[in-house]
């Protein structure tokens, strides 16, 4: 599953402690370049589209 799909879940449950873990290890991986800028792209238009 990916990120973007895990940060999804987590606030779609309202597990916010659960999606601020999530991102925190998608910065990690991005920051290793286990991720991809679409990938981390993705997840930024997520994460902004749950704040909007």
């Amino acid at each position: 599953m990916s990120y973007t799909a895990l940060y999804r879940q987590a606030m779609s449950e309202g597990n916010t402690d659960h999606a601020h873990s999530v991102l925190t290890s998608a910065i990690e991986a991005a920051r290793s370049g286990a991720i991809n800028e679409e990938e981390l792209a993705e997840l930024v238009a997520e994460v902004k589209a749950w704040e909007g």
